[in-house]
């Protein structure tokens, strides 16, 4: 048998604990519970970092968009999260373990991947709403916390996939499919001799 494939992997906390999530994206325990029986199916190690939503701003806050965290006040509160979780990373990743993923949320302000243009609301700032149609040409950028994540990788030379769970999409949709696809291609044993359970 070949020697383990030792894996770790970093979430959004909303992910684990759906309450943490603002109400317009919903509680969806039933995927969460999906995703923690497959990483634990797989043996993957899971860091978590907190909510920088819900630590910032608690439960009782109003959805936002992108352009509301964008400041330097919310980005430090960030970095100050991800302090700890990032130790963490780092002492695994010289204990041999594999770094597969990060985590984050479809259409998080603060925790998504692609945030692309979204409806302006009565106050004419961003609303935490695509837009219907969106253009190829739309800007398409990180939440926030991602984007802090994406450069302290890029700062260690860390070539780490992003991958966003898509809670509002139908089971069934392309883009669940899509992220069940692409986690499985970093999960799942490339070794076919390697065995998960024991």
């Amino acid at each position: 048998m070949s020697k383990k494939d030792k894996k770790i992997i970093l979430v959004a906390q909303c992910l684990i604990n759906p309450y943490c999530r603002v109400h317009v994206l919903g509680q969806n325990f039933p995927l969460s519970h999906e995703l923690m029986d497959y990483l634990m199916k797989y043996r993957v190690g899971i860091i978590q970092y907190l909510c920088p939503e819900t630590t910032a701003m608690g439960l009782q806050r109003n959805p936002q968009g992108r352009q509301q965290y964008d400041n330097m006040f919310f980005r430090n509160h960030c970095k100050d999260l991800l302090q700890t979780p990032f130790l963490m990373v780092e002492e695994f990743l010289k204990n041999d373990y594999r770094l597969v993923a990060y985590i984050g949320l479809r259409n998080s302000p603060t925790c998504g991947i692609h945030w692309g243009k979204h409806k302006v609301n009565r106050y004419h700032t961003e609303s935490p709403m695509p837009v219907d149609t969106p253009s190829t040409e739309d800007p398409v950028l990180m939440g926030i916390m991602a984007e802090i994540l994406s450069e302290k990788f890029h700062a260690l030379n860390m070539d780490v996939p992003f991958l966003e769970l898509p809670i509002q999409q139908p089971p069934e949709s392309e883009q669940r499919a899509r992220f069940w696809f692409d986690l499985k291609h970093l999960v799942e044993p490339r070794n076919p001799e390697y065995m998960t359970a024991e």
